[in-house]
């Protein structure tokens, strides 16, 4: 199963990587979450994209998943 790393930044990832990428807020290719107004939505809106990402990770035999809150 895919290991979750929770990192600040994106820098923080080895460039020499495959991962999925989970953020905030961002449009660049990954899963990204909006925030809310509710912080107990948008929480569970993030760790239902890390569940999904994990999947994700699973079926493509990645085993990194960054998740940049």
């Amino acid at each position: 199963m895919p290991k979750v790393k929770y990192i600040a930044s994106a820098t923080e990832i080895p460039a020499d990587q495959k991962y999925v990428l989970v953020k905030y807020g961002e449009e660049d290719g990954q899963i990204t979450v909006a925030r809310q107004q509710s912080n107990t939505v948008s929480e569970l809106s993030f760790l239902t994209a890390v569940h999904t990402a994990k999947g994700i990770a699973k079926q493509e035999g990645i085993s990194e998943i960054f998740a940049c809150k």
